[in-house]
């Protein structure tokens, strides 16, 4: 029997996706994991410590009562990207369908390996995924609850206008992160013309008091930071949503999972869809669930809802525009080789299936 070639994502039995130089983009504004995986004993030891990492983390569980088996879903920090499947949870939708699920924190860089060895069954974080995927690994995107980014650029107070940013220093993550991309487009947009600045600054909080002191000019936050920012004296110029309208959290899995537990999946994307159809429309409800869920005060916490509100899918599927604005992201991002398509990375067929099916028994 001739050997068997090895998948084209494996290089000498360890994932390539996983090679230098990847930056790998997280949830809440947060960014950019490199994994640098160099031997095949190097990446057996990765993965043990992934799965005991799961095994140890501390678990969320959902709301309410259920029955079926366990299911293992990573998530980064609190973010509102994925606000709509929390609400979920605490709504006890997802026990309402028979889903047991375990929140487990765990950094964006580990949930496609912890994907790949059934560490865990989905995660928040769809960029790791997409950008394995895009790469040949078998993991798919199978929804988005955010499709428009929830950051938004803040300044010093006599700044008036973006097209004022010509010429200035904007704060931004390093290089390969979603903050200086966004910056990037920003100036793009703009023109703001070559002599401005992108000044890489990994920490939100950091970038927020460089600009209070006047090192920097402006800067990209995540909501609800910008709240902590107007606090600082800054000013709101832009909701980079309605400039950039990227999708951000999500679910993802693996293709495994897809083809063994197509009804699990429908089911939990049915109790997705019912969490964004509550964030859409109970307005009281969700607000009460961001305060505790955020640490925020009632008036902080309807700031936040109101900002982040139409940045939420209606299905969990994004439209075409929507798709190919991630792509370029992650393109750019993950310094992704030639065109990445859409198939490679996404299969909202299930999605739809739960849509439908939903909508049938209205």
């Amino acid at each position: 029997m001739l050997p068997q070639p090895k998948p084209a994502y494996l290089l000498d039995g360890v994932p390539s996706f996983f090679a230098p130089a990847s930056p790998e983009i997280g949830g809440s504004g947060s960014m950019a994991t490199r994994l640098l995986v160099k031997s095949v004993k190097y990446w057996t030891v990765f993965l043990a410590v992934v799965w005991l990492a799961a095994l140890g983390a501390t678990g969320v569980q959902a709301q309410g009562k259920s029955s079926g088996a366990k299911i293992r879903l990573a998530t980064p920090s609190a973010s509102l990207s994925y606000l709509p499947i929390y609400v979920a949870l605490q709504k006890g939708f997802f026990a309402r369908r028979g889903l047991d699920i375990e929140v487990i924190q765990m950094a964006a860089g580990l949930v496609a390996p912890a994907l790949l060895n059934r560490a865990i069954d989905y995660t928040t974080i769809p960029s790791g995924p997409a950008t394995a995927g895009a790469r040949g690994a078998p993991l798919k995107v199978i929804c988005f609850t955010s499709v428009k980014l929830q950051h938004v650029l803040v300044s010093r107070p006599e700044i008036p206008a973006v097209s004022d940013l010509a010429g200035k220093r904007i704060g931004a993550g390093s290089f390969g992160t979603l903050p200086a991309y966004e910056v990037r487009v920003l100036i793009e947009k703009y023109r703001l013309g070559a002599n401005t600045i992108i000044v890489p600054l990994n920490s939100t909080n950091d970038r927020m008091i460089a600009t209070q002191r006047g090192t920097l000019d402006a800067t990209v936050v995540p909501v609800p930071s910008d709240l902590k920012a107007e606090e600082m004296g800054l000013k709101r110029l832009l909701q980079m949503g309605s400039i950039l309208p990227i999708p951000q959290a999500g679910f993802a899995t693996s293709e495994e999972k897809i083809k063994t537990a197509r009804q699990e999946i429908v089911e939990l994307l049915k109790a997705t869809i019912e969490g964004i159809d509550y964030t859409w429309t109970q307005r009281e409800g969700t607000i009460e669930i961001i305060a505790k869920w955020m640490k925020l005060n009632p008036v902080q916490a309807a700031k936040a809802y109101d900002s982040v509100r139409d940045t939420f899918s209606k299905i969990g599927v994004p439209t075409e525009e929507q798709a190919k604005a991630y792509i370029a992201m992650l393109t750019s991002t993950a310094s992704l080789k030639g065109d990445v398509a859409a198939g490679s990375i996404f299969d909202f067929s299930l999605a739809a299936e739960a849509a439908r099916e939903l909508a049938q028994k209205k």
